[in-house]
């Protein structure tokens, strides 16, 4: 049976169709007692001895018999209209709940589609530079000298440093020419070790200071090439981050208006789920036609 069949603008509330329903209910009741008491027979009593006899029970009647195919028409009826509105109640019943989980799923899919879109362009911060990458795109001439001048500031600076070689060599002339001679006794015998130096106590100065000079002109060129690199990473990462800024600010602006286009989707479900609420909690279920007889008969009773 279709859904529509259920309802008519002038039918009964779900509570007065129950209401209904029970008196049909309350009708077979006492139509059964009636049929199970048939006889066909009247029933005598009579005590012996005592020619009197008393009716106990009486019989129908030939014109009684057609109120047998009544009753028993009238219990089907009471049966169809108490099946054919607790199936109507069902059904209302149902179309309450499929109205109060109303969803707008071609609206929420395709919102749904839009956010998928939307994650997957999530922007990503891009990649820093490191000093290599910057190395790398210096001419080939560039990248000799850079090379040079850190191998060259690597020994220099190892050797002029003063844990170095040159510079301990200074201070072991200092002290041969302080102390030209020393004494050593080995066993019975006494060494004497005398100290001539090869090289003026100047001229090592000079080559000290001259490498150390150098050195520093090394060092200075070597940290103008480094300070390039730095500011290059700086100039390139702060680019990088302020586009990443830039990308998420769009992306989340955007994600703001997908949730706010989801708060909207939800407000305009909650006022469909109303109105079909209120929709369905008006419908009337009908009373058959075939069955509006027994009906008039309950509508007698309550």
């Amino acid at each position: 049976m279709e859904t529509k069949s259920f309802f008519y603008e002038e039918g009964l509330t779900s509570t007065s169709a129950n209401h209904y329903a029970n008196l049909a209910k309350e009708m077979t009741r006492k139509i059964h007692g009636r049929l199970e008491s048939v006889r066909f027979f009247d029933t005598d009593m009579s005590i012996i001895g005592d020619g009197k006899k008393t009716l106990a029970s009486r019989g129908m009647e030939a014109d009684e018999l057609q109120a047998i195919k009544k009753n028993l028409q009238d219990i089907a009826d009471c049966n169809s209209l108490i099946a054919f509105f607790r199936e109507a109640i069902k059904e209302k019943g149902r179309l309450a709940d499929e109205a109060a989980r109303w969803v707008d799923e071609e609206g929420r899919a395709e919102l749904e589609r839009l956010i998928a879109e939307h994650n997957a362009v999530k922007p990503k911060r891009g990649a820093y530079l490191t000093p290599d990458d910057v190395i790398k795109s210096w001419s080939v001439g560039e990248q000799e000298k850079y090379l040079s001048l850190e191998a060259e500031a690597a020994v220099y600076g190892k050797f002029i440093h003063e844990d170095g070689s040159l510079s301990k060599a200074r201070t072991e002339l200092t002290k041969a020419i302080n102390n030209p001679t020393a004494v050593k006794e080995a066993g019975r015998d006494t060494i004497l070790y005398s100290f001539v130096p090869t090289v003026s106590q100047k001229d090592v100065d000079d080559l000290f200071f001259e490498l150390q000079a150098h050195y520093r002109e090394v060092q200075a060129e070597l940290n103008g090439m480094k300070k390039r690199i730095n500011d290059a990473i700086q100039e390139h990462d702060l680019q990088v981050d302020n586009l990443y800024r830039t990308e998420l600010t769009q992306w989340n602006n955007a994600h703001k208006i997908l949730e706010r286009r989801y708060e909207v989707l939800n407000a305009d479900e909650d006022v469909e789920r109303k109105k079909r609420s209120q929709e369905v909690q008006k419908l009337k279920i009908a009373v058959p036609n075939r069955l509006r007889g027994i009906f008039h008969d309950l509508q007698q009773l309550g």
